[in-house]
């Protein structure tokens, strides 16, 4: 099975340590959909060896924390790196591993452990650090001091990242600087001793197929608003003086909903013509925003979820449903930049004024990946849909540089205009206030340009994905399971499941079975088939019923 560049390298570092080398540190920037998912995997290989005892694996998101599980199951991973472990899911639990080797949280989760649990399972055993999408972790921020502590005390850490610098140019936490000409301070890629750093940009990963070419339609339109001295102004999004009035008045009126109209026309041609298994992504402003597209693409006969920045349960039900393919359609807001990894996705619809480069790139990032059942990897495309507005062009500008000519550095489209423009947004919610207190009156659509970027490559088949459950998901499987059998029993004979509980506990010494791991929780659930048989019904047999239980039936007769 081939790898990838920076997968070779990795390997490579990895293989290095087991043979004597003293880095310690290994630092991955990855371009976004490049595969990054697949470097924690390959770090077993130092458990294997002996010179590591588990893996923790913290990030920003659960949806990412669902994704980091099942990519220790896939059968892909394992067969690229030989390696056969396993990780759960953990929410500050005093055995986070539970027979498994190693760990998955939220730098959330990490920020409000008071009991200190990962920390005490740090000291006492020898662990590797694996810490996604480091660019969340500000210098000194809220959540890199609570991190702080379980770096120190790890053996080996892994820093990844898809885009390794952040919106509001604040250090990123445990990455070593360096001051350029610009009076700029970047990520320092030299290296040491200790330190290894890998890089693997977008050219690199068009050159080998790791992701796809993007097409962008650039929608033109026309917006009118009330400034807060009463003067009416209308303006076209390309040309507008004020950019940001312009986008936000299209965005909060009619062009918004004809922007996501041209997207859902392309894709269900695209779904007749190429691939029937194509999904579409929304991302929008805010959850008001979504919940509005929702109820319009309901309007229109289409069946859609919404996965919202709160990154709820009911959002995570939806993006599971999404990813098993039960709606073609999910809106989301910044859920949508992280740990949405659904290779199915096509196109993408922009109704957010956010223009982070950084941010965009993660976005943009969720239709590159290759669908597996997709056709031929020269058929396949990531069509984004997106305002025509200058932010947006110079951002898509330093994409087509980065995959059409890898000597372009100083390309004047690179991003840094954008940035600027950008006004320090807040990334979460960034389109809640209007910009100069306007008020939006209405906007339109007036067409759309074609922006194909990068051409297309030879062909490619692959096998599809196969549907796994995590070790978190197998927990919840037997416990349900063993708690449904208990009901059923009980009802069936009329017997209290407290009681029945009661004995159970007893029996398995003690131990609660939300502390158990899926060894012990398989032999409870083998114990309780066998000793509360579901087809006895008292009166019926002559299998022995529970002492208590039968206790508690005397006294209901």
């Amino acid at each position: 099975m081939l790898l990838r560049k920076h997968q070779r390298e990795f390997k490579e570092i990895i293989d290095g340590i087991i043979a004597g080398s003293s880095v310690k540190n290994i630092v991955c920037d990855v371009v976004p959909g490049g595969g990054k998912s697949s470097l924690p995997v390959a770090a077993c290989k130092l458990i294997d060896a002996g010179l590591a005892d588990k893996i923790a694996w913290l990030c920003p998101r659960l949806s990412l924390q669902d994704q980091g599980e099942r990519a220790f199951i896939s059968p892909f991973m394992r067969g690229m790196f030989g390696v056969r472990h396993s990780i759960r899911s953990s929410v500050n639990d005093a055995d986070p591993c539970r027979g498994t080797n190693g760990w998955i949280g939220t730098y959330q989760a990490a920020a409000v452990d008071d009991m200190k649990t990962a920390l005490a399972d740090f000291r006492s055993r020898r662990y590797i650090l694996v810490l996604d999408e480091l660019q969340h972790l500000a210098d000194n921020g809220d959540w890199s001091r609570p991190v702080r502590e379980l770096y120190e005390h790890a053996k080996y850490r892994i820093l990844m990242s898809g885009t390794l610098s952040r919106h509001d140019r604040k250090k990123i936490s445990f990455i070593s600087y360096e001051k350029k000409g610009d009076g700029l301070f970047m990520p320092d890629f030299q290296g040491n001793e200790e330190t290894a750093a890998i890089r693997y940009g977008r050219v690199e990963a068009l050159r080998e197929r790791a992701i796809i070419p993007m097409t962008f339609f650039f929608s033109e339109g026309t917006a009118k608003w009330q400034k807060l001295t009463g003067k009416i102004v209308e303006a076209k999004l390309s040309t507008a003086k004020d950019q940001s009035h312009a986008l936000f008045t299209a965005l909060n009126t009619e062009y918004a909903t004809e922007l996501l109209a041209a997207t859902v026309d392309h894709w269900s041609r695209h779904r007749v013509t190429t691939n029937p298994n194509a999904k579409l992504l929304v991302v929008c402003a805010q959850i008001k925003d979504a919940e509005k597209m929702t109820a319009q693409l309901k309007a229109w006969g289409r069946h859609a979820l919404i996965a919202t920045s709160d990154d709820s349960k009911d959002a995570l039900k939806a993006i599971k449903s999404y990813k098993a393919g039960r709606v073609k359609i999910l809106v989301s807001v910044s859920m949508a930049s992280e740990g949405l990894d659904v290779p199915e996705i096509s196109h993408i619809a922009c109704l957010t004024r956010i223009r982070s480069k950084e941010w965009l790139d993660q976005c943009l990032a969720r239709a590159v990946r290759i669908d597996p059942a997709g056709g031929p990897y020269s058929t396949q495309r990531a069509f984004i849909f997106a305002p025509n507005d200058v932010m947006f062009r110079e951002i898509a500008a330093k994409i087509e540089a980065d995959q059409t000519d890898p000597a372009v550095e100083q390309h004047k489209g690179n991003g840094k205009q954008a940035l600027e423009a950008d006004g320090g947004f807040e990334l979460e919610g960034a389109d809640m206030r209007a910009p100069g207190g306007i008020t939006p009156l209405s906007s339109r659509l007036t067409g759309y340009n074609e922006m194909p970027l990068f051409g297309g490559m030879g062909s490619m088949a692959m096998d599809p994905p196969q549907e796994i459950r995590t070790n978190r998901e197998q927990e919840n499987d037997l416990l349900g399971a063993i708690e449904a059998h208990i009901r059923r029993y009980s009802f069936q004979n009329r017997h209290n499941p407290k009681r029945l509980n009661a004995e159970i506990y007893s029996h398995f010494g003690g131990k609660a079975r939300r502390q158990m791991d899926i060894r012990e929780l398989e032999e409870v659930l083998a114990w309780v088939q066998q000793r509360y048989p579901a087809g006895y019904i008292r009166g019926t047999g002559n299998m022995r019923v529970p002492m208590r239980a039968h206790r508690v039936a005397v006294q209901w007769r």
